[in-house]
């Protein structure tokens, strides 16, 4: 390899040891050098410039941009000797760790034009930092190039989150106009990242392309959260992100250009490789092949030059309608509101549900006989049938949404259209339980007459799944499973039923686990859509209170059904871990089934044993049980033979 003929050695005073190795290698190689201290170099280049071509310098992370700027305008070749082993600058640069090395490339003859950015006029070797930039700072990337311990990895992303979140509500976004050759765009961010040889930087980590810094091109991270929520997802997706992910995270924008200009309503902190400034207007501009520097073989085969003419502008997730950028600017909400462009298309479908179609009409009505039928043959299969029929779900969503708009055509409308889907089930199955003369209460129309808590789970859970579809088209294919999960057709019909039979228990059980579902579904859609930012919290609020309100009193008799069954299954437990002896012989029971009253218990069981209980027996066991219970006890004990 060729060494340069004759160099300037830019030094600093306390390294006396290094410019004598320095001197020795010239020596040893017959390079002949002009010796400058670096304050004197720094202070007035050009007295030295004539004087040689080439610069090997003592650097440290803070003087290499002040000699590239110098070396860019005097059109000199520039060799590094860094002093600091291991730091950000020898990282990018991929200098050798061993002085000796380090030294021998410094003085090659063979420069490399490289790439250089210039922030506000001033060199970039790293990145440029503007706003606030969760997890993508500069100090978090050079920390973890420095540590690689697992653990200490695992506590400094933990601790980076805790910092995050602790200013959750305190997170600002400001309006922004951002510029390049071809486009000028309208904008608010947080925060914005440009990067230059810091490409393993965790905000290069974000992007799902790979950055080169030998491009002509800069490229630029903006984070622009539209709510507290997005910015939370956006927290915890950076830590889960995986380098190259197929998918820019939601609040991230990607832009990559030779020149952009970011011109703020305020000044914003700005911070160049770690030289803090404050502006309200910031110039980026890539200079191609700017400045000659010795590289290492390592640089060379990691960065391959690429004349790159194309600008990138990925800018969909950037808010960019004058409301929205409003909206979050004032104040950042907690959940993402949607405009109405945002939700026109959804807002029509869910108002063309609320109409009672022909086809509404007519499916309700076989949907109606399905399910009687299956509940009359006990068959689960045809009664699930009768659930994927059943259009009663959506005119549930539309009265959810009119109720958080305020809408009341649209609530009254769903309503009613509710309505008529109610009073058609019910006549339906009335009349077929007139018609059929079986009169057994099967157990699938059993199971629909002692609604619970749990029962209201279910609506609340369907409700929060049946909204989501509805505003996610990708998920619409999931609706037939909310159908079946909710179940809204078979207590319909079994209250029909109970309605042909006059039985007024079936129609009071049937009946409520019915509003069950019908509240519960609504006033989880409701809030559903409050969480995806379909009206703010200001205008839904009457809606919202007479739904919680709703819930609460439907609530009430299925917290006593639910406390009622509890206290049965609590007896049932009770009698099965009974231990009674009758004749020195242990006495099991089997099939048991109990029915707690206020002032009494019921019991039926099969006793397990070689004979069955005398009657002596059975008031030994009553007056157990109701010395347990304190409460009376009637007993109607079976028998099951066991040998």
């Amino acid at each position: 390899m060729a060494f340069m003929e004759k160099a300037l050695v830019v030094y600093t005073k306390d390294q006396f040891a290094l410019l004598e190795k320095v001197h020795t290698f010239a020596l040893t190689h017959n390079i002949k050098l002009i010796d400058v201290p670096l304050d004197e170099f720094l202070e007035t280049p050009g007295m030295f410039s004539d004087q040689a071509d080439h610069v090997v310098a003592f650097v440290t992370d803070q003087t290499a941009h002040q000699l590239i700027d110098i070396a860019k305008t005097l059109n000199l070749s520039l060799g590094f000797i860094p002093l600091v082993q291991g730091g950000p600058l020898a990282t990018w640069f991929k200098l050798p760790k061993e002085q000796d090395n380090a030294i021998r490339l410094a003085f090659e003859d063979d420069p490399e034009a490289l790439d250089i950015l210039r922030c506000n006029n001033e060199v970039v070797l790293g990145s440029v930092t503007i706003g606030n930039t969760p997890f993508v700072n500069q100090r978090s990337s050079t920390w973890l190039r420095r540590e690689q311990s697992p653990w200490r990895f695992a506590l400094y992303w933990l601790a980076l989150l805790w910092r995050s979140i602790r200013n959750l509500f305190t997170i600002s976004v400001f309006p922004v106009t951002i510029s390049t050759d071809k486009k000028e765009l309208q904008t608010a961010i947080s925060g914005m990242v440009a990067i230059e040889n810091d490409i393993h930087s965790a905000a290069a980590r974000l992007l799902d392309t790979t950055i080169s810094v030998q491009d002509n091109r800069v490229s630029c991270v903006a984070i622009a959260p539209k709510s507290v929520i997005q910015y939370l997802e956006f927290l915890f997706g950076s830590l889960l992100r995986r380098r190259n992910q197929r998918k820019l995270p939601s609040c991230i924008g990607y832009i990559k250009t030779k020149r952009l200009t970011l011109t703020a309503n305020r000044p914003m902190r700005l911070i160049l490789d770690g030289r803090v400034r404050k502006t309200d207007h910031v110039e980026l501009e890539m200079y191609p092949r700017a400045v000659r520097i010795n590289m290492s073989d390592e640089y060379h085969d990691f960065h391959e030059p690429i004349d790159d003419n194309k600008d990138t502008m990925r800018v969909d997730n950037l808010p960019q309608n004058e409301e929205r950028i409003s909206m979050i600017t004032r104040h950042l909400p907690l959940f993402t509101h949607a405009l109405e462009e945002d939700f026109r298309e959804l807002f029509l479908q869910v108002r063309d549900s609320a109409i009672a179609h022909p086809h509404y009409l007519a499916l309700m009505i076989l949907s109606s006989i399905v399910a009687t039928l299956g509940l009359f043959l006990n068959s689960t299969a045809v009664i699930i049938g009768a659930m994927v029929l059943a259009p009663l779900m959506a005119p549930i969503v539309a009265v959810a949404m009119g109720l958080l708009r305020s809408d009341r055509s649209l609530t009254f409308q769903s309503l009613k259209t509710i309505g008529i889907g109610v009073a058609l089930g019910l006549s339906v199955s009335a009349f077929l339980a007139i018609l059929v003369p079986v009169k057994e209460l099967t157990p699938e129309i059993a199971g629909r007459l002692q609604p619970t808590l749990l029962d209201l789970g279910v609506a609340i859970a369907c409700g929060i799944a049946g909204a989501y579809a509805y505003a996610r088209a990708s998920v619409m294919r999931s609706l037939p499973g909310v159908a079946i999960a909710v179940a809204l057709v078979p207590p319909l019909c079994v209250a029909g039923i109970g309605l042909g039979w006059a039985n007024l228990s079936m129609i009071w059980g049937a009946g409520l686990l019915l509003a069950t579902n019908l509240i519960g579904i609504a006033g989880a859609a409701a809030l559903t859509f409050l969480v995806l930012g379909y009206a703010p919290v200001q205008r839904a609020r009457k809606g919202l209170i007479l739904t919680m309100a709703s819930v609460v009193v439907i609530a009430i008799p299925l917290a006593f059904a639910f406390a009622s069954i509890y206290q049965n299954y609590r007896i049932e437990r009770d009698i099965s871990q009974l231990e009674f002896v009758y004749n020195q012989q242990p006495i099991q029971f089997s099939n048991i089934e109990v029915n707690a009253r206020r002032n009494a218990i019921y019991v039926r069981a099969d006793s397990i044993g070689a004979q069955p209980l005398d009657e002596a027996s059975m008031r030994a066991l009553k007056d157990e049980l109701e010395t347990r219970w304190n409460r009376d006890v009637t007993l109607e004990i079976g028998f099951r033979y066991r040998m």
